[in-house]
């Protein structure tokens, strides 16, 4: 949750009058606006201003579509926790306030532990000043630890689909109360929804939707950015489609998109809010690409992190690749910090602190970083891989650009992605390709040079762990068979590897001060000037502070200016044909 109109120093206790007023014309009660008025929340950003009266005071489900970082966790955060301090209000007047069990007011589903910490984080905030209880639930948490909050019966539960359906199943007391809960949301409901994904929450929705009754007092909201994109069909599903003239499969509209939501969660009654456009994008960012080769993927990242200093976020279609990469930019001292699925939970929230806490970090991705985190002031994103979908590519590109701040995304593409572009250009509404961003072709010889003596280290080392890993494992073979190599063989074995592992470290070492020259020298000399490759543009490549943004924006605009020129001159020739054709048949 971002973008709200936030100013530099705490609201004066006379400017709190005005803010009272703004959040309180809309439902909002002075518990919750306190809250708010310490974090600079001075008034509803226009996807709260959409949905807040109509959850609040008309207390309708919500369906809404809005841009990255527009303010969609507080649209049903601030619903829930008011409609829990009245429940938890009626209960008190009613002298009802001892339970067997604390009753689970209120459910929120994530896709993933990211962002149910961030969530927790916002509406702990919000809820600063009410008694309100919020814990949150995800995998890669010690499950002893959750248990000991559980039951302290909180009235708010986030979590993610998969570890809570984990404890409901062992059994968890406080956890069996979900179909009672008066309040669900899911974020990022898209994602999550999708046939092959999930199949926790299918549980969870089947279980908490099979009392009738109990469905009818809940309220349900449903936030996402892509709520009502639609992308074409996956290439396997398109040829299924053809092979089979019965077939069932179909590219739902975005009308069908949200009835089958609707469906599935047994909303009633919905207001759909769609405050997106037709590409999903805010006005704040600048798109663009750079077609290479895969082989010469590297040498463009690394030029761009060397030439444009920034936070800078890479994402990545496999952790495969995420290694990969994290890798080669240590070897090559820019410091990265991988971020996948398969990593410990602390780690990958230590990797997140450590990435914000650097103005020019570097943390490289899969899409689990992609969906609703708010990381402040990330001025690039960087498609290392054309992401397989359009939704993919609006979230990964929503992490920049938030909070009215200006961002860029860069999308690299090589041969064999072009039909992903395509695709991906058609779903969004695309007419023109993605503007080039500009490179100094020039300069990639010295950035070549670097990346491909890093990518000899790598195997190097590589090699190297093979060749012990290799060595260990025959020991403790020949230790498990008890059996004993003769002093002769065990020589000569021991020599040719000693000789082996000689070379190889020599070879390493080597290469290790190559690289180590390399670096200690500026990758960009100074006096160097050169030309854009779709332009004419002449720079400094001293100037490496130079923003990505403003690079492209000038880019941007001397392209339009010779389009203009160009468009100029065509008609000019054309009007002159005219006339020399009138003058001819004179």
């Amino acid at each position: 949750m971002a973008a709200i109109n936030k100013t530099e120093t705490m609201p004066c206790i006379e400017n709190f009058a005005k803010i009272n007023i703004t959040w309180s014309s809309i439902g909002v009660p002075n518990e919750i606006i306190k809250g708010l008025a310490e974090q600079n929340f001075r008034a509803p950003t226009m996807i709260q201003s959409e949905t807040l009266p109509a959850a609040i005071l008309g207390r309708r489900d919500i369906l809404g579509a809005a841009e990255t970082g527009s303010g969609k966790t507080l649209a049903f955060g601030i619903p829930i926790i008011k409609g829990i301090m009245e429940l938890k209000k009626q209960q008190l007047e009613k002298n009802d306030i001892k339970f067997v069990c604390k009753p689970l007011y209120g459910l929120i589903l994530t896709p993933t532990r990211e962002l149910a910490i961030q969530i927790k984080n916002h509406l702990t905030q919000a809820a600063k000043y009410t008694d309100i209880k919020i814990a949150v639930i995800l995998g890669g948490m010690a499950a002893v630890k959750q248990e000991r909050i559980l039951n302290k019966g909180p009235e708010i539960v986030i979590a993610t689909p998969g570890r809570l359906w984990e404890l409901i199943q062992e059994g968890n007391p406080h956890l069996n109360q979900i179909d009672s809960v008066r309040y669900l949301a899911i974020d990022e409901a898209d994602r999550m929804m999708e046939k092959g994904h999930f199949q926790e929450l299918h549980d969870l929705l089947e279980k908490m939707n099979a009392n009738p009754i109990k469905l009818e007092k809940r309220q349900t909201f449903v936030f996402s950015a892509t709520l009502t994109m639609v992308h074409d069909l996956p290439d396997y599903l398109e040829k299924k489609k053809k092979r089979y003239t019965r077939s069932k499969i179909y590219k739902l509209t975005p009308g069908q998109k949200l009835q089958r939501i609707i469906h599935l969660l047994k909303i009633k009654n919905p207001k759909v809010v769609d405050l997106t456009k037709e590409s999903g994008m805010t006005a704040n960012l600048t798109e663009c690409r750079i077609a290479c080769t895969i082989d010469h993927k590297d040498y463009y990242l690394y030029y761009f992190l060397k030439k444009h200093s920034g936070r800078t976020l890479v994402f990545c279609n496999s952790i495969g690749c995420v290694k990969r990469l994290s890798t080669l930019f240590n070897i090559l001292e820019c410091k990265p910090l991988p971020l996948h699925a398969n990593m410990q939970q602390r780690q990958r929230l230590k990797n997140l602190e450590r990435f914000q806490a650097d103005e020019n970090g570097l943390l490289i991705a899969t899409d689990v970083a992609a969906r609703g985190l708010d990381i402040p002031n990330i001025e690039h994103v960087i498609h290392y891989q054309v992401p397989r979908t359009s939704e993919n590519y609006v979230h990964r590109s929503g992490r920049t650009a938030r909070a009215e701040k200006e961002g860029i995304t860069v999308l690299m593409m090589e041969p064999s992605e072009k039909q992903n572009y395509s695709k991906l250009c058609t779903t969004l509404g695309r007419t023109h390709d993605l503007p080039t961003f500009p490179v100094v072709d020039r300069l990639l010889i010295a950035v070549k040079e670097r990346v491909d003596v890093a990518r000899d280290i790598d195997k190097l080392e590589l090699k190297c762990r093979r060749q012990n890993t290799q060595k260990s494992w025959l020991r403790k073979a020949m230790e498990d068979m008890d059996m004993v190599l003769d002093d002769d063989d065990d020589d000569n074995e021991s020599s040719t590897e000693s000789e082996e592992a000689a070379a190889l470290r020599r070879q390493l070492k080597l290469k290790r001060n190559q690289l180590r020259s390399l670096l200690s020298k500026p990758v960009f000399p100074k006096g160097f000037s050169g030309k854009y490759l779709d332009d004419n543009l002449n720079i400094d490549p001293a100037q490496d502070t130079e923003k990505a943004i403003e690079v492209m924006k000038k880019t941007i605009e001397n392209n339009s200016r010779k389009r203009k020129e160009h468009n100029i001159v065509s008609q000019k020739r054309e009007r002159l044909q005219k006339k020399l054709k009138k003058s001819a048949k004179f």
